[in-house]
């Protein structure tokens, strides 16, 4: 019994720390822990150090997932039939925990993924230059590596973020201009268009994106863990992250379908509370507030906050309102 105490404090402590995942400083750290590995790939297989350092830390939440930290997989890479190694078993976006394959090291996963590129499905990237890094981010997702519709730009976001172009010897790169190398200074040191590159100061609008998104993490509201669901982000890659199911996440918040969760928007992945246990009484409702949104900033289930104020679960709110949250 003491063991089995000791396991689950273990695996909450581990939870609330992995909601940290993904600041800049986690990022900067798996940046530098795994370039070589990146660049190694970018020679020897032709994709770019860049979209293999931000795959990984999109998909592993910068190596602070559950599943890149007990079973190595760096880039959510599932097991098929004609997988023969280890299997992890985690939720995604089935009706039963799917299966996952496990490393016994991280490189391992590295150079799965450069074997899982090189396959037929993703063959056409590799006509694009590696400092093309906005085609090949593009090219990921028009060929169906990951669901969430803003996949591409949130991989351009972290690469203009972290200067990760920079570091095969590219430029940042303009949003719709096709990249041209006017000549080598060396065999390794070319000379780009001036028309397809800006400044590394001036940030793009996928760069901005990401830099919010990394402030916005939030750890737990009304003491229920929660996150904030990133640009290149699912409720599917949630559930994978944190090993709850879909069905689960969709219940805590109170909702349908994950349609109706967008980018920044805040994931309980624990049953909200039926009042608030925080320092306010009340709230002051403003333009455009609903009961659901104030339910989910306060960590209140929607029919106790209702039922509080005396309201059903459909009533438009006037600003300026004050509702009760306890």
């Amino acid at each position: 019994m003491v063991g089995k105490r000791v396991l689950f404090i273990l695996q909450f402590v581990s939870l609330v720390f992995l909601l940290k995942a993904q600041s800049s400083f986690d990022i900067q750290a798996y940046i530098s822990k795994y370039k070589e590995i990146a660049l190694k790939h970018e020679k020897k297989h032709g994709i770019p150090a860049s979209i293999t350092l931000a795959q990984g830390i999109l998909e592993s939440g910068a190596g602070k997932s559950l599943l890149s930290i007990n079973a190595n997989n760096h880039f959510g890479i599932k097991a098929g039939n004609s997988w023969t190694g280890g299997i992890y078993y985690a939720w995604d976006d089935e009706v039963v925990k799917s299966r996952f394959r496990k490393y016994s090291t991280a490189e391992e996963s590295f150079d799965d993924h450069a074997s899982v590129l090189k396959g037929n499905r993703y063959r056409t990237l590799f006509s694009k230059s590696v400092y093309d890094y906005r085609a090949w981010a593009f090219g990921l997702q028009k060929a169906g590596y990951a669901t969430a519709p803003n996949y591409a730009k949130a991989l351009i976001g972290y690469i203009d973020a972290y200067k990760l172009y920079s570091i095969n010897g590219g430029v940042k790169l303009k949003p719709g201009k096709t990249i041209t190398i006017t000549k080598y200074i060396t065999k390794e040191q070319p000379v780009f268009d001036a028309d397809c590159q800006v400044a590394d100061d001036v940030q793009t609008e996928e760069e901005n994106t990401i830099k919010r998104s990394i402030k916005r993490y939030v750890v737990e509201i009304n003491d229920i863990r929660c996150s904030v669901l990133k640009p290149g982000e699912s409720i599917s890659s949630i559930s994978m992250k944190y090993d709850i199911s879909k069905e689960k996440i969709l219940e805590y918040n109170e909702i349908d379908s994950e349609k109706n969760i967008k980018e920044g928007d805040i994931v309980f992945l624990e049953k909200k509370k039926k009042k608030y246990y925080g320092p306010r009484d009340y709230y002051s409702v403003k333009e455009d507030d609903t009961l659901y949104g104030i339910s989910q900033q306060f960590g209140i289930k929607m029919a106790n906050l209702a039922k509080m104020n005396n309201i059903d679960l459909f009533t438009k709110l006037k600003a300026g309102r004050r509702l009760k949250l306890k």
